[in-house]
């Protein structure tokens, strides 16, 4: 075996490959880049994209699924619906494709099909209370009676399940 004079190895060396291209070469390890690294919503579209350019087949699902929520994230909403549709159509009785539905429905303004969509979300056997409480994304339709109807008939829903039952 070969002993090293003195110097790193590779692995232990600090090297920005992006400093070779940013200003020119430079020998400062140490100088600030100010390369920007994409953002992660940006990473997954295209990731997601790319899969799904190739084969676009339902067996992509969990990319669907992800680009959806990537779009909407980067506030995209009208692409994240489309998606979403998308999603539905492939698995209709899927109850956190309607509950993604139905928050896309609330986010491009679409509010009547936006609680028709959490109603069948519901249907189907959705019942995070604190997650619908909370979603901002929902927040269009927070103030409709039918929406605050749903949250305490599943409010209900979930007591009944949680507590104790008694044997006599």
């Amino acid at each position: 075996m070969r002993k090293r004079s003195g110097r790193k190895s590779r692995s232990n060396m600090l090297l920005d490959i992006r400093k070779l291209y940013k200003s020119g070469v430079t020998s400062d390890l140490f100088r600030p880049i100010d390369v920007p690294v994409p953002a992660e919503a940006d990473f997954e579209i295209a990731f997601c994209e790319d899969i799904l350019k190739s084969n676009p087949h339902p067996s992509h699902f969990e990319a669907m699924v992800l680009l959806g929520d990537a779009y909407t994230r980067k506030g995209d909403f009208a692409k994240g619906l489309e998606m979403d549709l998308q999603l539905s159509r492939i698995q209709p009785e899927n109850n956190l494709v309607r509950y993604n539905l139905a928050c896309s429905f609330a986010l491009t303004g679409q509010g009547e099909k936006a609680l028709s969509t959490l109603n069948k979300a519901v249907e189907l056997g959705y019942r995070d209370v604190e997650h619908l409480r909370n979603d901002h994304d929902l927040d269009t339709i927070k103030t409709d009676p039918r929406f605050l109807t749903l949250l305490n008939k599943l409010s209900n829903v979930s007591e009944e399940t949680s507590s104790p039952q008694r044997l006599d």
